[in-house]
C-alpha cells in the first residue's frame, strides 16, 4: 500500500482485497498509462475528495510504471533529532514542521538529511541512528504556471541523534521563525498544527518511541 498527499488530502493506492470497508474508491484495473493517472489527478483536485483509494490488482507495478511517470520527480531527505529524549522541530509558514530539503546532485540521502538538518537548525555533530519510511505528496511547482506542473516529491527520512549543547538558530532565509526541542508528551501540539504528510512519522514516535 502506497500513502500520497496533497495538501491535506490523501490518496491510497492499494490491492482490491485490503479495500472493502473504504468507501471512497476508484478502480485503475485497466489503466493504461501514466496520462490517465494525469487526467485523474486534475479532476481529483476539483473535486471536493478528501480522500480516495485507487484499487489495482498489482500496486506495486502500478505505482512504479503508472501513478510515478505520471509526475515530474523531486527526491528530498530530512530528520527527527532526538536530544535528552525531545525531539527537534521547526516553525515555518505558521506551521511546524521536519527539517528537509532537495537532494543535491552527487548527495545520497543520509547526506542531504545530515545537510539539511545543519542547515536549517544550526546544529553540528549529530549522527544518523537509522532510516525511516519515506513520505510522498505531490505539489505544484511555482517556476509553472501554463501548463501546470505537477511534483511529485518523496522525501527520505532518518532518526538522528545529537548530543551538542547547542540549542540551535532558525534558518530565517528558508522562512523558518523558530526551533524548538519537544518532549515525546508534547508531540500532541506539532500534531494539532503540521502537514498532513508528516503526521504518520510523528504518530510513530507518540505511540512507540520508548526512552526506557
Amino acid at each position: 500500500m502506497y500513502e500520497v498527499f496533497w495538501n491535506d488530502r490523501k490518496i491510497v493506492i492499494s490491492s482490491p482485497d485490503n479495500i472493502q470497508f473504504i468507501k471512497t474508491v476508484v478502480r485503475f484495473e485497466n489503466i493504461s498509462s501514466p496520462e490517465e493517472v494525469k487526467d485523474w489527478f486534475f479532476d481529483f483536485t476539483n473535486s471536493d475528495n478528501v480522500s480516495v483509494v485507487l484499487s489495482h490488482p498489482l500496486p506495486e507495478k502500478f505505482w512504479k510504471e503508472m501513478f510515478i511517470p505520471a509526475f515530474n520527480q523531486v527526491p528530498a531527505a530530512g530528520g527527527i533529532v532526538i536530544r535528552d529524549e525531545k525531539f527537534l522541530f521547526i516553525f515555518r509558514n505558521g506551521k511546524w514542521d521536519l527539517p528537509k530539503g532537495k537532494i543535491d546532485a552527487g548527495e545520497s540521502e543520509e547526506e542531504a538529511a545530515l545537510r539539511e538538518v545543519a542547515e536549517e537548525c544550526g546544529i553540528k555533530g549529530h549522527q544518523v541512528t537509522k532510516e525511516l519510511p519515506s513520505t510522498f505528496h505531490i505539489y505544484q511547482s511555482p517556476y509553472h504556471d501554463i501548463p501546470v506542473l505537477w511534483i511529485l516529491k518523496e522525501t527520505h527520512w532518518f532518526e538522528m541523534s545529537y548530543q551538542g549543547n547547542e540549542s540551535g538558530t532558525p534558518q530565517t532565509s528558508e522562512n523558518i521563525a523558530n526551533i524548538k526541542w519537544f518532549a515525546k508528551s508534547e508531540l500532541g501540539e506539532v500534531l494539532a498544527n503540521t502537514y498532513e504528510n508528516l503526521k504518520p512519522v510523528i504518530s510513530y514516535y507518540c505511540v512507540f518511541k520508548s526512552f526506557n
